[in-house]
């Protein structure tokens, strides 16, 4: 997503929306060739469950993006990081998936983990972005608990490509200018870079998804999809040379991989 920084600053939204519905055509394109693409036969029952996907993830990506215009990004990751500890709130209290002692630790010290690699001041504020921000990690926290159970009676491949498309869709419907302004990105030289990105992107929700489908807690692996941010800075650190607060950075690693092997 480096290429996209420039545009990101002025049309962030419309962005992800175009990205969302490129990735979810590709993974629905891939399932009607290679996967099984069968609805359940009785869709009624769950007819609450996609309301939810649709609205939690639509306000889910509209509140990031709020944020994400009021506040640094670092702070941003260390507050959206509690969205574990939201699909573990959510999948206790709804889906009777308890995580163990040692599971709830090594979930405290991956965002111990993901705080120590992002933070760069000690100083603690909590005003409307903040909540804004909140409100963003609530959503998809509860979120993959949602999918969680869907997945138990949905096949994988028409689930996640309704978990992209239909949410991104729902936010054009709310605010048609999202799609004026999505012309910019179709620019050849941009748009062969996207559809690189969507190939990426799409692998990646496959296996989370996958991963959601086959586990007995979703909060499990609510926690492990943190350890991307870890990752994401320790790639920093190797290829892009990003030195500062190298010593705090690589405590977080530690702190994270050490709360990864508690979970699993």
């Amino acid at each position: 997503m480096q290429f996209f920084l420039g545009y990101c600053n002025l049309r962030p939204l419309q962005l992800k929306l175009l990205f969302q519905l490129l990735s979810g055509l590709m993974i629905g394109g891939f399932g009607l060739f290679f996967a099984d693409m069968s609805f359940p036969s009785n869709i009624k029952p769950l007819i609450i469950g996609l309301i939810l996907m649709t609205v939690l993830y639509s306000f889910g990506n509209v509140f990031i993006f709020q944020s994400l215009k009021r506040m640094e990004a670092s702070r941003f990751t260390i507050i959206f990081s509690s969205r574990a500890f939201f699909t573990v709130l959510a999948s206790s209290l709804l889906l009777g998936e308890f995580l163990t002692p040692k599971q709830m630790m090594g979930t405290l010290l991956i965002i111990l983990g993901v705080i120590l690699v992002n933070i760069k001041s000690a100083r603690l504020t909590f005003s409307k972005k903040e909540i804004v921000a909140l409100l963003a990690a609530a959503s998809f926290g509860f979120g993959i608990s949602n999918d969680s159970f869907m997945l138990k009676t949905f096949n994988l491949y028409p689930y996640v490509f309704l978990a992209f498309v239909i949410p991104a869709l729902f936010i054009m419907i709310l605010n048609p200018y999202t799609i004026k302004n999505m012309k910019v990105f179709l620019k050849k030289d941009v748009f062969i870079k996207m559809i690189l990105l969507c190939v990426l992107y799409s692998i990646q929700a496959i296996l989370y998804f996958s991963a959601l489908q086959i586990s007995k807690n979703s909060s499990r692996i609510a926690s492990i999809g943190l350890i991307g941010v870890i990752v994401t800075v320790l790639m920093a650190i190797v290829f892009l040379k990003e030195k500062e607060n190298l010593a705090q950075k690589l405590l977080g690693a530690g702190f994270s991989f050490i709360g990864l092997l508690l979970i699993t």
